[in-house]
């Protein structure tokens, strides 16, 4: 009796390590699953910054001339932001996923309605597809203009890393003030101000 009680010891100890064994690969494979991204991947452009501990930053725009690059219509076609020159621009960077993205777009919505007349609101979304950016547009109210960053040339060539960011520019095409993060009705009322001065 005593052998085959070391038996079944042994027995119900492989048992229970090969059970503890498929358990946490059972959960590494479901964590990865639930994890992992379903969107697009984009490549974007090398000039991304990254500080060294691997937090995303923004690049410091105000002072510069808005980037001419070429983003992408609703509709697949492609418009340059050099035509976004000639007057104050209020242009915002966003993703449907984005919680301070949702939270100020009925902001920006607003705003628009009262200053569309004097002031160009832009969206510029980096991650969605179009459907995906019309549908979050339609659900907050938000009527202004929508393109396109498909390839990540816009936020290559800002150093944008982060989103939401709001950039003021004026008529001439220069950054006057850059807001990283969600956007209150105050400080965009200010960035109007500022514009319009």
């Amino acid at each position: 009796m005593p052998v085959r009680r070391i038996i079944n010891r042994r027995t119900r100890l492989r048992f229970i390590v090969m059970l503890s064994v498929t358990f946490a690969v059972v959960g590494a494979i479901t964590a990865w699953f639930l994890t992992a991204s379903n969107t697009p991947s984009y490549e974007l452009s090398k000039d991304i910054v990254l500080s060294k501990d691997g937090i995303a930053t923004n690049q410091d725009n105000i002072g510069t001339h808005l980037a001419e690059v070429e983003l992408t219509t609703l509709t697949g076609g492609s418009i340059s932001t050099k035509l976004f020159l000639g007057s104050p621009v209020v242009l915002n960077i966003w993703y449907s996923s984005c919680e301070p993205c949702r939270r100020e777009m009925p902001v920006l919505a607003e705003a628009h309605q009262r200053y569309g007349d004097k002031i160009r609101f832009i969206g510029i979304n980096i991650q969605d597809t179009a459907q995906i950016a019309k549908d979050f547009y339609t659900k907050y109210g938000a009527e202004f203009e929508l393109y396109l960053d498909t390839n990540g040339r816009f936020i290559g060539a800002t150093g944008i890393a982060t989103a939401p960011v709001t950039l003021a520019v004026n008529a001439d095409g220069v950054i006057i003030d850059q807001i990283a993060g969600e956007l209150s009705a105050n400080r965009l009322d200010e960035l109007v101000t500022d514009l319009l001065g």
